[in-house]
């Protein structure tokens, strides 16, 4: 429902990471970097106070129709990082969780309640108050970003390190007896490991499928495998690619991070009127 009457962003594609342009000085430091650079130099990117503004104004904006409820930054389950929207994995998690994407949802709670059927009008008013939203909050300026970030992604294809440490994660894979291992850990749980139960993407059909010994067992060998090496080798080719793709246009690059602190100052006014 939030992203329903949240504005849209598109990203673009990018070449790849032929670095150009001096992006030392915005002081990145990958060593003791958390994110990649989209993330660490823009604080405003994916930022889920704007969210929360959306879903504030979303509120006062259907009140008599449904009840909405905004959900706070940091509300979420701690094994999803908000900003990039995406699921936490390392050999704890897995202990505990196996692989949450076969797991039970793990966001906040939904705006709306899912005992409410949302009718046609309850849809039209959606809509109508998520215009309002995008004429008071303006255009969200991720589209600049959104392509640096998939410029990362798409060195990480192309990456000999990744290669290198794919291969290595296979080797390490050995003992867990896969028979259908993939090409690489994006392909993980296969179905050798979940049984049928996931869908064509890898999400489980049934959110309340029980964790099993064999899945848990697989997904702890997995996560270690993917530590000792693998994820640094796929951050070090995001990092890459993202700061090529900065030092290619930094002039765009600048705009984006002045327009962010413009689109910010109207984020917080909402906050300050309606949280």
């Amino acid at each position: 429902m939030t992203a329903a009457l949240a504005g849209c962003s598109a990203a673009g594609a990018a070449d790849g990471p032929e670095p150009s342009g001096d992006v030392a000085r915005y002081g990145y430091d990958e060593s003791t970097a958390t994110l990649t650079p989209v993330y660490e130099l823009v604080p405003q990117y994916n930022d889920p106070r704007d969210l929360f503004a959306r879903d504030l104004l979303a509120q006062q904006c259907l009140q008599g129709v449904v009840e909405y409820r905004p959900v706070e930054p940091g509300s979420g389950s701690p094994l999803y990082e908000e900003r990039t929207r995406s699921l936490r994995f390392d050999e704890q998690i897995a202990q505990e969780w196996g692989y949450l994407n076969l797991r039970s949802p793990l966001w906040a709670d939904p705006v709306i309640a899912d005992d409410v059927e949302v009718t046609t009008e309850m849809q039209d008013a959606m809509i109508a108050c998520g215009r309002a939203t995008d004429e008071r909050l303006g255009d969200v300026p991720a589209r600049f970003l959104s392509t640096v970030e998939s410029a990362g992604w798409d060195a990480v294809d192309v990456d000999a390190g990744v290669q290198e440490a794919t291969q290595a994660w296979r080797e390490c894979m050995g003992p867990a007896g896969v028979v259908d291992l993939p090409e690489s850990p994006d392909g993980m749980p296969s179905q050798s490991v979940t049984g049928p139960i996931g869908d064509a993407d890898g999400m489980a059909v049934d959110v309340s499928v029980p964790l099993t010994d064999r899945e848990r067992d697989v997904a702890v060998i997995d996560a270690r495998c993917r530590a000792e090496g693998y994820d640094e080798a796929v951050f070090h080719a995001r990092v890459e690619g993202e700061l090529a793709a900065i030092g290619r246009d930094v002039e765009g690059f600048e705009a984006t991070r002045k327009d962010y602190l413009e689109y910010e100052k109207r984020v917080d006014a909402v906050i300050n009127e309606l949280g």
